[in-house]
């Protein structure tokens, strides 16, 4: 309660132009966005593009916001939508770089030799982590877009799914329907990696 109130407080400084305040709430939740827009893009430098542009818009932006209380959720909502629209841009072009990664990554593999030694078990425990974050992160792409936020938002921010309805615009009863059916088609797929 006391980080919501500060938050609180912290939001209607910064509505008063205290930029000291909104770098607090900057660093507090900055993470956290992060977070949010990397398993929705799967691309570092994208996510990090998206939360930039998330943080600016919302200081533009900031006057707007009526309840002070809702500004972890709402600057969620613009951080989630901004990479839902990188996603759908990517989509247009069909581009598909985790492919040439994974080309990339596999031939410099191949040229440095296999793993030896008393650690190659460790090597191979990261390797197969690398796999299974790399397949879950292919699996998002391919899931519709709503369920895909709306699980990225409670499986990896924990959030509510009250807030997870403000942010997507949908009814709490939706989006568990959209969690739900992104579990299954994700523990569906995921079955060889476990």
């Amino acid at each position: 309660m006391t980080a919501l109130l500060e938050d609180h407080v912290l939001v209607l400084r910064a509505q008063d132009g205290d930029v000291d305040a909104f770098e607090q709430l900057v660093d507090r939740h900055q993470a956290r966005l992060f977070r949010i827009a990397f398993m929705v893009l799967h691309d570092r430098m994208d996510a990090e593009d998206v939360v930039q542009e998330a943080l600016v818009s919302s200081w533009k932006r900031l006057h707007l916001l009526r309840d002070p209380d809702s500004f972890r959720a709402w600057i969620s909502q613009i951080t989630s939508r901004a990479a839902t629209d990188i996603v759908r841009q990517k989509a247009r072009r069909q581009t598909d770089a985790a492919q040439q990664q994974d080309l990339d990554t596999a031939a410099t593999e191949s040229a440095l030799g296999g793993t030896s030694g008393r650690n190659a078990h460790q090597p191979e425990r990261a390797a197969m982590a690398a796999a299974q974050m790399e397949a879950l992160a292919t699996i998002l792409q391919t899931i519709p877009e709503d369920q895909r936020t709306s699980w990225v938002l409670r499986e990896i921010d924990g959030m509510s799914y009250a807030d997870i309805a403000r942010i997507v615009d949908a009814t709490e009863t939706a989006v568990r329907g959209r969690i739900a059916r992104a579990r299954t088609q994700i523990l569906d797929r995921m079955q060889e990696y476990r």
